[in-house]
């Protein structure tokens, strides 16, 4: 039980998309990490094969070099020509057949050796080369570096059988490498070969379509200083370290292109052999699976989309239209009715619900219009009592003018009672206009002024627009008795009622009437007040009076109007001390059709 609790948390919604998800999820996860791991181990075995190449390229340049210092090594020992050369004047013929025998030899053995350039014998006075480049270009180049190569070290003996890393721009590629072995008598044999022609034979075994890009970097330590070849990506700082790992991965910046970075150095020369292989030619063969793998969430993604507007428009529209109806049922909008569905199930509860709502707003209306008629039987009944009220105090008053012999007194108040009987008799609505209100209570102070003549006024303060503002039948009139009966005793001087009235306008755009009615009697009392304020009489000192009449009022504005109309009681002061009562009633507009729920 506790179970199906927990899950009726949740809605439909959520439960189908955590189920699909929970489906989902795996698979697009499962076909992510199987292809990564399936670029990684592409990646681990064809770098492998690209080390092992380069590897092997390194060797045999290193072997390379190896042989052409042997080379010269066995040229400065075993050669008879260049051991006798520094024997004879350089003036001798004999040197001079000599030289010619040398050049012979080292233009023969330039073109044995393919990586060579240039292949020479230097001493100061002369300098007897062998080259594939021009001829008194690359004699000057010898010259100009051998001087500088035998005065940057301190012992000649240091000079030997070292490659150097030389820079020249009378060289063809700018940079070379230079080899010397002292023979004897300040006469070397070198070899120089161009960095260029090492790249070239490093270029045809990478170079094969869009394989990758090759240089050779001059190395400092660890980090390889500078570039000996442009041709090559700039991918930063990080490219240009010697490690162990078995590559470094860096991108490109003004293309976004990833490559896969390996340098080796040589052991022969302080350079090393780099390669930039493009990431994109390691993983061509994976390049379908590629695709599925980064596709296939997004057609997922798009297939989850479809399948959730179909949900949407099956079973989440209804479901939801299915709830917003109950919710508007719940707030008392009867008229609320649904479009059949498009399914069997949803048409069978939208019928349903359609059938139940008509037959709650029938049963609706016959309980308002029961309540109605009990409410109107109590409105009814508060009129029965009030016309009784009024009709037993002008009585009173006919008889008091009766036993004055005041008898054209008699004939005007029983002409103005009998108007305002006939009026009352003649209105069968719970609501008239305060100009009708008004008129009645003209009546009333008129009858009221014969009773006590030059001792009572009233004043009656409403514009004319305002006459026309429906309100309760006898809402006024009888807190106006009210004043005249409580605040008018024991007063010498005039007592004065004044009547006014204003329209505000609420936040909802509803108009109110605020009606005033106010004297300059004794005010009421405080317990009275307190009652009143509590929707509560309590008979004044000295009156016979029951509070009907304001009780009557109270109880006919809440029928009508509910907590919309409000009745407040105070006691005011003036300026020369003098106080009063003052009533104020709040009465609501009351719009075209509009009924008010009990």
């Amino acid at each position: 039980m506790g179970r199906w609790t927990v899950k009726k948390t949740y809605s439909i919604r959520s439960i189908l998309i955590i189920g699909f998800l929970a489906v989902m999820v795996p698979m697009l996860l499962f076909m992510l990490i199987n292809h990564f791991y399936a670029r990684d181990i592409v990646r681990e075995k064809v770098t492998e094969t690209y080390r092992n190449t380069l590897d092997i390229f390194v060797g045999q340049a290193d072997t390379n070099l190896e042989e052409i210092t042997n080379y010269l090594i066995k040229m400065s020992i075993m050669d008879v020509d260049v051991g006798m050369l520094m024997s004879f004047p350089m003036d001798n013929d004999m040197y001079t057949l000599t030289k010619i025998r040398i050049d012979t030899k080292l233009k023969r053995d330039v073109d044995v050796y393919n990586v060579i350039d240039s292949v020479f014998l230097f001493h100061e006075g002369d300098t007897i080369l062998g080259t594939n480049s021009d001829y008194n270009r690359t004699r000057d180049i010898i010259t100009t570096h051998m001087r500088d190569r035998l005065n940057s070290v301190e012992k000649p003996a240091d000079v030997n059988r070292q490659w150097d890393v030389r820079y020249d721009q009378r060289m063809e590629g700018s940079f070379f490498l230079m080899n010397s072995v002292e023979v004897r008598n300040g006469l070397y044999a070198g070899a120089i070969i161009r960095i260029q022609d090492i790249n070239a034979m490093l270029s045809r075994q990478w170079r094969d379509g869009d394989i990758g890009y090759t240089g050779i970097l001059l190395r400092d330590d660890d980090r390889l200083k500078e570039l000996l070849t442009d041709d090559m990506p700039q991918l930063g700082e990080e490219s240009n370290l010697i490690t162990n790992n078995p590559y470094i991965q860096g991108t490109d910046a003004e293309t976004g292109q990833s490559y896969l970075v390996m340098s080796r150095p040589s052991r022969a020369v302080n350079i090393a052999y780099q390669v930039m292989v493009p990431e994109q030619a390691l993983l061509k063969e994976l390049i379908f699976f590629r695709n599925v793998a980064l596709f296939a969430p997004i057609g997922l993604f798009l297939l989850l989309t479809l399948y959730m507007l179909l949900l949407r428009n099956m079973l989440f529209k209804p479901f939801h239209e299915l709830i917003l109806g109950m919710k508007k049922l719940s707030l008392g909008m009867l008229d609320v009715r649904l479009k059949r569905g498009k399914t069997i199930e949803f048409q069978f509860l939208g019928d349903t619900f359609n059938m139940m709502a008509e037959q709650i707003k029938t049963l609706k209306i016959d309980v308002y219009e029961e309540q109605l008629r009990v409410k109107q039987g109590e409105l009814r009944q508060l009129q029965a009592q009030i016309n009784p009220h009024f009709y037993m105090n002008s009585l009173n008053i006919i008889y008091n003018l009766a036993a004055l012999k005041d008898t054209e007194s008699v004939k005007r108040m029983s002409l103005h009672l009998a108007d305002y009987f006939r009026f009352i008799m003649k209105v069968n609505r719970d609501t008239i206009t305060l100009g009708e209100e008004l008129s009645h209570i003209d009546n009333y102070i008129t009858i009221q002024k014969m009773r006590f003549p030059d001792r009572l006024d009233c004043k009656i303060e409403v514009a004319e627009q305002l006459r026309s503002f429906p309100v309760a039948a006898l809402t006024i009139q009888p807190f106006v008795e009210n004043a005249i009966i409580h605040g008018f005793k024991n007063r010498r001087k005039l007592f004065v009622i004044v009547i006014s009235a204003s329209k505000e306008q609420t936040a909802d755009g509803r108009q109110i009437l605020k009606a005033v009615v106010s004297d300059n009697g004794t005010g009421f009392d405080e317990e009275v007040l307190e009652g009143l304020q509590r929707k509560q009489y309590v008979s004044q000192s000295g009156s016979n009076s029951t509070g009907l009449g304001i009780m009557n009022v109270m109880d006919r504005l809440t029928l009508l109007y509910g907590q919309a109309a409000t009745v407040r009681f105070r006691n005011k002061s003036n300026e020369n001390g003098e106080g009063g009562a003052e009533v104020t009633i709040t009465i609501p507009e009351t719009r075209e059709g509009e009924r008010k729920d009990v």
